[in-house]
């Protein structure tokens, strides 16, 4: 029997674990070739890609790279450059006045008391219409003034009775008086008593309606309350016929004045006067709306009117936010290249009211940045 050496049993075992077949179990197939592994992927060529792909960033040309989700975030708005004729146009502040035909204030015309009507006292925000009766004023009289105006009227109901009576003598002699004395006689016992008349009340109370129609705008009427003459009871307004009284610093400038408007507001309003007389070193100027108001205004409110100034002028009006400075110091706005790309245009700006500039030296038909330019600019 041969004798088998440890070194080839080794070696034979090491082979036999090392083939193929070697784990095959059941019908499985093990001889296949395993698939290759996949490649990694490679470097970009382009390194400023790669640095675009990671973060917002200025170019070496100046152009702004920013994706669309930074543009979203930032609020990056823009718009058409449109090219055409735009009147310049000021702003002037003003405060609202009453329409002097349209309403109409109630004033005491003698110290008293107030007294309510039937209806009682009206309130502010209350409509009123031409004639309504609003309060009673019972003047106010002394005691010498009380006792004098009671002599004085007992004294022509004397008179008045005297008259009566010598008007009954002298009609009873109709056939030897002559007519004009008795027409005489009558006329003069009618005077007297409405002169009494008048006298009794003098010391009643007084009425005081409305003298327009419209909305009580003040209200300042208390029953029992004691008012001295002249003082103010009730201020009567027509809110839909209010005006604006602006001030001008330049007596020139009411001639070049064209339409204006309240901020908020589509009513135009129209110049319908302006003075001839500094008033506290400025030029009243009163407009009128040309229509009903869609804005609500209060009796005294501050405003500020938008008044279209000077000769149309050619250009683009762009939001004043969208022209920022670059590094330079020279206007620049921010055109939108492509999708992601945006490059500074320098151009010259003219103020054209107090939201919009007109922008000149820019390209029509182009897309402006109009709202986060601010934003824009600052990305280095």
């Amino acid at each position: 029997m041969t004798r088998l050496n440890p070194r080839h049993t080794l070696l034979a075992l090491a082979l036999c674990l090392t083939a193929p077949w070697a784990h095959a179990h059941g019908d499985e197939v093990h001889d296949s070739p395993s698939p290759a592994p996949a490649a990694a992927p490679s470097a970009p060529r382009n390194p400023a890609a790669a640095s675009l792909a990671l973060r917002p960033q200025r170019l070496p040309d100046g152009r702004v790279w920013l994706d669309k989700a930074s543009q979203r975030q930032l609020g990056i708005r823009t718009q058409l450059s449109m090219l055409g004729e735009h009147r310049p146009s000021v702003e002037l502040n003003g405060h609202v006045v009453m329409d002097p035909n349209a309403g109409g204030r109630v004033q005491a015309s003698l110290s008293g008391a107030l007294e309510a009507g039937p209806d009682g006292l009206p309130s502010a925000g209350q409509r009123v219409r031409q004639g309504q009766l609003l309060a009673y004023l019972r003047p106010s009289l002394s005691a010498g003034e009380r006792a004098s105006q009671q002599a004085e009227l007992a004294e022509l109901h004397i008179k008045a009775a005297q008259a009566a009576r010598q008007l009954a003598r002298l009609e009873s002699l109709r056939e030897t008086v002559a007519a004009r004395d008795i027409d005489a006689q009558r006329a003069e016992a009618a005077s007297l008593r409405q002169r009494a008349a008048a006298l009794a009340t003098a010391g009643g109370r007084l009425a005081l309606r409305a003298p327009a129609s419209g909305v009580l705008s003040q209200a300042n009427a208390l029953n029992g309350q004691q008012v001295e003459s002249g003082a103010l009871l009730f201020e009567v307004v027509d809110p839909q016929k209010l005006r604006v009284e602006a001030l001008a610093h330049d007596p020139a400038m009411a001639q070049q004045l064209g339409r204006a408007s309240l901020p908020g507001s589509a009513t135009p309003w129209q110049l319908v006067g302006s003075a001839t007389a500094f008033r506290d070193g400025a030029l009243p100027l009163l407009f009128a709306p040309q229509g009903r108001q869609d804005v609500p205004l209060a009796l005294g409110q501050s405003v500020k009117l938008r008044v279209a100034y000077g000769a149309p002028v050619s250009g683009v009006a762009l939001p004043a936010a969208s022209v920022q400075r670059n590094s330079a110091n020279q206007p620049v706005v921010w055109l939108h290249d492509s999708a992601e790309l945006f490059r500074p245009w320098p151009v010259q700006i003219a103020p054209l009211n107090g939201q919009d500039v007109l922008v000149r030296d820019l390209p029509a038909g182009r897309r402006v940045v109009s709202a986060g330019a601010a934003l824009l600019n600052q990305i280095r």
